[in-house]
């Protein structure tokens, strides 16, 4: 009788520890801005990038996959800002640049993106131009669709 607690006990366990694992794969992780920007533009900086990121990423990898198959990541640290401005069209601009990742950080380009924002917040993207091309590493040269122009 102890032998069948003893693994009963044992199987109710297992079964909690399992579950406590599936519930923390499930969980969002929270991404955290870079520790050592502490001016008032490298933070603004940050600030700006983040709210533009998932649309950055959204038009390189429509962009890139017409050449490239393989996982592109787009990093916030790989992003920045060339460009703020206020043209005369009641707009703001911002202009980014965007070196897209492949693998363990082996640039697959870069490229450049500028967007009008409006006064709630909208944006547009308004132009996408393919900068520069670097050297694929070998091991991801199966992913090359066709050479980049």
């Amino acid at each position: 009788m102890k032998r069948y607690l003893f693994f009963a006990d044992l199987f109710i366990i297992l079964i909690i520890i399992l579950l406590c694992l599936f519930e923390s794969k499930e969980k969002e992780s929270v991404e955290t801005f870079n520790v050592n920007s502490v001016t008032s533009d490298e933070i603004k900086d940050e600030m700006i990038v983040s709210m533009f990121i998932e649309n950055i990423r959204k038009h390189v990898e429509n962009f890139y996959s017409e050449y490239y198959s393989g996982e592109i990541a787009i990093y916030n640290y790989e992003t920045v800002i060339l460009e703020v401005e206020k043209p005369s069209n009641g707009f703001i601009s911002v202009n980014f640049g965007v070196t897209p990742q492949i693998g363990a950080h082996n640039p697959l380009g870069y490229d450049e993106l500028l967007y009008y924002v409006d006064s709630l917040g909208n944006r547009k993207m308004i132009k996408y131009e393919h900068i520069r091309n670097y050297t694929i590493p070998e091991k991801f040269e199966k992913y090359i669709i066709k050479p980049l122009e």
